[in-house]
Formats: C-alpha cells, structure tokens, sequence
C-alpha cells in the first residue's frame, strides 16, 4: 500500500487516539486466541533455535508486525500499551515469540522516522516487512561519497532468519542493510537461555550503504526526523529509544505471569514427599513467598502499562514528558525485568523436585528469565543513574551512540 501520508491527517487527536486505541483493543484479543499455537511451538522454536514459522505466521496475521507501522503503508498505528499487553500475553505462551515479535516491530518505528523513500522501499512488499537488528557497534563503517561501507561481524541479531532487513549501529548512525547483503552465522547462536529468539551473528563484507538507509541520530536528538514530515501524528512523537528499551519488559512480565499460571497449576496436583503427604498448596511458607511474588508482578504490569497510556495521552494532547518523567518510565522498564526475575527466583524453592525434568515447561522459563535479566535494556543500575541524574539536574553523558542518546530522547 502506498497510499500518500497526505491522507492521514491528524488534526482531530481525539479521533486518532480513538482509532488506535480499537485497533489496540482487538489485538489483544487477536492474541489471546494464538496462544494455544504458540504455546504448542515453544518447545520446537528452542529446538530450532529460531520461532517456529507457525508462530511467526500467527503473530502476522493478527498484527504484530503491522502494530507499529504508519496508516499510510498499511499498517496500524495502535496504541503502545496495548501493544505492549499483546506481547505479554504471547510471552506467557512462549518469551520468544514474544521477544522477536516486539523488538521487529519496534524496528518498524525507527523507519518510520527515516526518509520517506527508506520507509517506501521497506514497506513495498507489504506492511508486515521485518527487520531485526544488532545495536551494539561491533563492525565497522567508515562514511563515503553518497553513503557508508559497512565490514565485520554484528552480533545478537534477535528473530533475523525471519527477517528481510537487519539495522546495524554505527556510533551516531543506524544502518538498515537488506537480507541479500549479509551472512547469518548460524553457528555464533549457542545458548541456554532464549534459544528461540536465534539472535545470530550477521556479517557484512565491505557492504555500500547510501544515504537515505542511515537513520542519523543526531536528527532524533535534535527533534528533527526527516520522518516526522509524512508520519507528523501522535504515536512517532513518542520516544523511539524509549519504545525500545520498554519492549524488552513486555516479555519479562508476560514469561513470568505464564511461569507463575504453569507453577500454580502443577502445585494444586502435588502431594509432599517429605512424610506428611499433605498438600503442596497448603504449605503457609509457600503462601508467604507466592502472594508476595504475585503481587510483586502484578505491580510491574500495571505499572508499566500505566506508563505508556500516560504517555500516549500525553501525545494525542500534543503534549511532551519531561525529562524526568520520560527517564522514570525507562528505569521502571529496566526495574519491571529485575523484579520479575526476583519473583520467580523467590518462589523457585517452591517447584518441587519434578520442576528440573526436561519436559516441564518450569525450568524453561527461568532460563528464558535469567537471559533476559541480562539483557542490555535491563540494566537497572544504569537506569537508574540516568533518571536519578534527571531528578537532581546533573550534567548527562556525552551523547556518542544510543546508550547514551537515551539520556536526552
């Protein structure tokens, strides 16, 4: 679809919230009936080493990848905290699905922020186009006439065998590359944790990129994506780096409120093999730890789709956060993966002997939780420096690639 932006006007912003919020609202129900086919795929997605093609399939055909992309491509333009409880409901069913499905369609905000002949390009074949990327700056690129070479090795790449562009950093500039000018190393993804996300190596080998496939974050820093000119509506004036480093939280939660359904199902049929023989679930100590857990995550769900309601609210008045505000949203992303993996570490003790079987889902997810904890969007203590520093009015870092943008955009 290449209808002109021109017809996408957004002079009534009651209307435009109204509309994202009803596409919002039926992709969530959208998702709640994939989850018995992606739950069915998880096992077989850690196998592989990459989500099922049935799940990502299915993931497609409700929106996922669509969720994030402007009206005038197709795409749907939805609001981000119904997005975002989407996503959760199918990390509950499997993290990674629920992990690539987020971070790929964050990747459609980023080119809705690009030149519009970028953004042509992407969407030609259709508003579902995927593009995975690799933020860390490993490779090099050195700047030419009329564009960028790019050579060496960029690594984690989540969800890129489905994908047909990938996004490499380049310090202050992101490069989208397409599929026919990289490698995927099949062999740099050897993990325990997250297995079906296949965030593989990719490698490039004196790879041209022009111009108008670098997205210059000195534009996003200063307010000025050339984007912003046919996408000018409520959703792309969010944070695009905030958008990002939330995604990562939406699958931490979801994995977890999943984990705490599969633990709380297996305690009502377990006996004690301790001598008592009494009910798991009357244990008081358990009681204890699993109302504390539950609660624990319940506030961080809320908590942080409270946050991107306000936010959008705050865009549809045309109206901005702070910087405080914006930086307390990024720390209570970071906050919500340390927290749910605290929850679940604590009622681990728990499970039971039975939950280190291979074939019990349990083990999986605190796997899956552990990989995430470490994921760089979850730095809680980087995070929290950031907005404390907000707060007390501190000078910020030097702004030298997206870590350190984030600060500021």
């Amino acid at each position: 679809m290449n209808t002109m932006a021109k017809d996408f006007p957004c002079s009534d912003l009651v209307s435009y919230h109204e509309r994202a919020t009803q596409a919002g609202k039926k992709f969530v129900l959208d998702a709640q009936q994939i989850l018995p086919l992606v739950r069915a795929n998880r096992m077989e997605s850690d196998r592989l080493g990459k989500v099922a093609d049935a799940s990502v399939q299915a993931m497609t055909e409700i929106g996922v990848f669509r969720a994030l992309t402007p009206l005038q491509w197709g795409g749907l333009e939805m609001h981000p905290a119904q997005f975002f409880e989407g996503i959760m409901k199918i990390a509950s069913a499997d993290p990674s699905a629920a992990w690539i499905g987020g971070q790929l369609a964050v990747h459609s905000f980023e080119i809705a922020l690009m030149q519009e002949k970028m953004q042509a390009e992407f969407w030609a074949d259709g508003p579902d186009t995927r593009a995975s990327s690799a933020y860390a700056p490993l490779g090099k690129a050195r700047e030419v006439n009329g564009g960028s070479i790019l050579d060496g090795t960029w690594a984690f790449s989540s969800g890129v065998d489905h994908a047909r562009w990938v996004v490499l950093a380049g310090g202050m500039r992101n490069y989208i590359v397409p599929r026919s000018d990289f490698e995927i190393i099949e062999e740099s993804w050897d993990v325990q944790g997250l297995r079906g996300t296949g965030s593989k190596s990719v490698r490039l080998k004196e790879v041209f990129v022009p111009d108008y496939r670098a997205h210059k974050l000195e534009d996003t820093l200063q307010g000025r994506d050339p984007g912003l000119a046919v996408n000018d509506r409520p959703l792309y004036r969010l944070s695009w780096l905030g958008m990002f480093n939330s995604t990562m939280a939406n699958s931490a939660i979801g994995m977890t409120v999943g984990g705490f359904d599969e633990l709380i199902a297996q305690t009502r049929k377990r006996q004690s093999k301790l001598g008592s023989g009494m009910s798991v679930a009357s244990n008081p100590f358990m009681h204890v730890r699993m109302s504390s857990a539950l609660t624990k995550v319940r506030g961080v769900r809320e908590r942080h789709l409270a946050n991107w309601r306000y936010l959008f609210d705050l865009a549809c008045r045309g109206d901005e956060p702070t910087q405080e505000e914006r930086l307390r949203v990024r720390y209570e992303a970071s906050d919500a993966a340390g927290s749910c993996f605290e929850a679940f570490a604590e009622i681990w003790q728990h499970a039971g002997a039975a939950a280190i079987a291979s074939n019990n889902p349990l083990p999986y997810i605190f796997r899956d939780l552990i990989a995430m904890r470490n994921h760089g969007s979850a730095a809680r203590d980087n995070a929290a420096s950031m907005y404390m520093k907000a707060l007390f009015e501190l000078e910020g870092p030097e702004v030298s690639n997206m870590g350190t943008m984030s600060f500021y955009r």
